[in-house]
């Protein structure tokens, strides 16, 4: 048998020098890979924050925004946030929200899998977007700054516009309805010209609702920040939903169980969102039928849930229907009008309460749309149930 087979290889003194140089080449240092010249070639502004060597890397864009984002190395860790946090308090940055971000970076900079969600940094008269990408070997970050200072105030004035926009909308609106409804009370006596006035006082706060829906879709950034959240008693304000659909639409049996439940939320964005689905449970039961109004308990979680009888929605157009502008593709559903924002706007709503939302359906025996409140969203404890 053949010896070499047993002993390990003799050392050879004489290698070539392309041996030598793989050799050199794998002991390498990890820091030894061009960061400066990565950095540079970048086309946004960026820098790289190596934490094992306490160097920072620059390139022309970012200086070009702040000059004394330069090129350097620091002692250690402390002259880092110290030259951070004099260059951003010179440039008239928010301390409060750079404590918070460096904090943070400092807290995930020798993390497992470290990761932070992009932060927006007010410095100055601009607003700077850093989008963080952590690296390994070495330990450091990626820090690319885009100016999104156009974008907010586009933002701004959007919100603005908006605003004026809805209350030039609500005003006519209200106006018509409070007149229709108060030649209904002078003509409850006429049958015809009742119904006519009924008519249009229900076009008119379908409208009003048309135009909240839309108005409210415009708006990117919604969230808990837009609510104006208050404390009330649940069943109150379903008791008003109902009544108004009892009277709207007498073909319809809209039956209301709830307990006196206290909660916490934007009462005119809950309106919104009780008369979007209890509208698409009237709208789509075109026949009649019974709409259930409901209020239970499961488990810790208070759920509030608008039932049909209608048409139901396919199996397969279920996963979409809180999708934007989706209208189902089905023949009972083509000769009802909508936009497709209603169902989008009642899952922003609850979203941005913290609550969800789902749908289940049997297509052709009705819908069901849960409303999940759950106990972080402060909902106190009921007192009585009571079912009209």
């Amino acid at each position: 048998m053949n010896r070499k087979s047993f002993y390990p290889a003799r050392r050879h003194h004489g290698r070539s020098s392309s041996s030598r140089s793989i050799v050199t080449k794998r002991s390498r240092s990890p820091h030894a890979f061009p960061i400066a010249s990565l950095v540079e070639e970048v086309q946004d502004a960026v820098c790289y924050i190596d934490f094992t060597r306490n160097h920072l890397y620059s390139n022309e864009q970012l200086r070009t925004i702040c000059p004394s984002m330069e090129t350097r190395r620091f002692h250690n860790i402390d002259g880092m946030s110290r030259f951070f946090h004099e260059t951003f308090e010179q440039n008239g940055a928010d301390m409060n929200d750079v404590m918070l971000f460096w904090d943070e970076l400092m807290t995930n900079r020798f993390g497992c899998c470290p990761s932070m969600d992009a932060k927006s940094l007010r410095i100055g008269e601009r607003t700077m977007q850093l989008i963080l990408n952590f690296t390994h070997t070495p330990r450091g970050v990626f820090i690319m700054w885009r100016d999104i200072t156009d974008a907010i105030r586009f933002e701004e004035q959007k919100d603005a516009f908006l605003a004026e926009l809805s209350h030039e909308f609500r005003s006519p609106l209200t106006a018509i309805n409070g007149y229709a409804e108060l030649l209904m009370y002078q003509h409850s006596d006429n049958d015809k010209t009742h119904g006519m006035l009924s008519l249009v006082k229900r076009e008119a706060e379908r409208l009003e609702r048309l135009v909240d829906n839309f108005l409210d879709y415009q708006r990117v950034n919604y969230s808990e920040e837009l609510l104006s959240l208050s404390t009330f008693a649940l069943r109150p304000v379903l008791e008003d939903v109902v009544a108004h659909y009892k009277a709207t639409s007498p073909q319809h049996d809209v039956i209301l169980s709830a307990e006196n439940v206290t909660i916490e939320a934007d009462e005119e964005k809950l309106l919104q969102l009780l008369h979007n689905l209890i509208g698409n449970a009237v709208k789509y039961s075109p026949d009649g039928g019974t709409v259930y109004v409901e209020q239970t308990i499961e488990g810790e979680t208070y759920v509030l849930s608008v039932r049909d009888t209608g048409i139901g929605i396919p199996s397969d157009a279920i996963p979409y229907v809180f999708d934007e502008y989706y209208r189902v593709d089905s023949d009972a559903h083509r000769s009802i009008k909508g936009t497709g924002l209603g169902l989008r706007i009642c899952k922003r709503i609850a979203e941005a309460h913290g609550w969800g939302i789902d749908a289940e359906s049997v297509y052709g025996e009705g819908t069901t749309f849960s409303i999940y409140l759950y106990t972080h969203s402060k909902t106190l404890l009921s007192e009585q149930h009571t079912t009209e």
